[in-house]
């Protein structure tokens, strides 16, 4: 058998792949095929000046500290009033052992100082420790000073009627209860105030940490 020659007069050797002239399929280069889970699109870097755009679904912005100065004021005005409260708690005890005679108002005084004891020094320490109770008795514990001490003077003005300068009594108790009622007022109002909801709902383990977003 007689191989077909080239132009320069040599045998040409037979083709050894499947087809004359045609390379080997294992030759072929394979394109890249993506992994299970991998993004369809190929990542395209931003142009020139522009900024990359953020992760979808990733973490939002961090929690600042908010400012607990009207929190604070509160406490320390709620702790006063818990001294106040004490104070009130001796002289009522005193006075019941040196008149001899069972005073309704007295007793009631003693109980009712004894619940803002509670209260306010709780409200007060709560407040600086980031309690949300401790914002919900300052409040009551407020409330419970402007009730009582309204009440008083209202009973006060009652018992006195008819007596001979009962209405420069009255007049003083009113004027005494005015200025007594300008710290429970401030300290309520303090205490409600959205700036000392946002600190008593801050939590200061959870500073510098993102908040979460939905993904």
């Amino acid at each position: 058998m007689t191989y077909p020659q080239n132009p320069q007069g040599q045998p040409q050797q037979p083709q050894s792949g499947p087809f004359p002239g045609q390379p080997y399929p294992a030759s072929q280069p394979t394109p890249a095929q993506p992994y299970p889970g991998a993004p369809q699109q190929p990542f395209a870097p931003p142009a020139a000046g522009q900024p990359y755009p953020a992760y979808p679904g990733g973490p939002g912005v961090y929690q600042q500290k908010p400012n607990g100065a009207t929190a604070i004021i509160a406490g320390i005005l709620a702790i006063i009033g818990g001294i106040f409260a004490i104070i009130s708690i001796i002289l009522a005890v005193v006075a019941l052992s040196a008149i001899h005679i069972t005073l309704w108002q007295l007793y009631a005084s003693i109980v009712v100082n004894a619940v803002l004891v509670g209260l306010l020094f709780f409200g007060g320490i709560g407040l600086f420790l980031h309690k949300p109770a401790a914002r919900l008795c300052t409040i009551i514990g407020c409330g419970l000073v402007i009730a009582y001490t309204i009440l008083s003077v209202a009973l006060a003005g009652v018992a006195t009627a008819g007596y001979k300068g009962s209405a420069q009594v009255l007049g003083a108790g009113i004027g005494g209860a005015l200025i007594g009622l300008i710290p429970p007022v401030a300290t309520l109002v303090l205490a409600i105030v959205k700036p000392t909801a946002e600190w008593v709902n801050y939590r200061p383990g959870a500073a510098g940490q993102p908040v979460p977003q939905g993904w």
